[in-house]
């Protein structure tokens, strides 16, 4: 017999989805639904996220200032406090 897998609820692909992620996860942690397996990979998977997002930024900086002719995406401006959509 398998066991069936426990799915995460569905949460917006932006910075603040993913902030809402990793707490709804420390709060399962805390009223005992979650493990701290789970929180790990939870946790891993975000640090992931987190990280391409920045590999992200780091070549539209360098896009920007390598770049003879201006591109929409590359004159982007992120500022700090607002969501920042993460994926499709």
């Amino acid at each position: 017999m398998t066991k069936k897998a426990e799915t995460m609820p569905t949460v917006s692909r932006t910075s603040a989805g993913l902030r809402d992620a990793i707490f709804d996860e420390l709060d399962a942690i805390r009223n005992g639904t979650s493990n701290p397996t789970r929180a790990n990979a939870v946790a891993k998977l975000a640090s992931s996220i987190v990280e391409t997002v920045r590999m992200e930024i780091e070549v539209s900086k360098f896009a920007r200032t390598t770049s003879t002719k201006p591109e929409p995406q590359a004159n982007q401006n992120f500022p700090l406090g607002q969501p920042m959509q993460l994926g499709a």
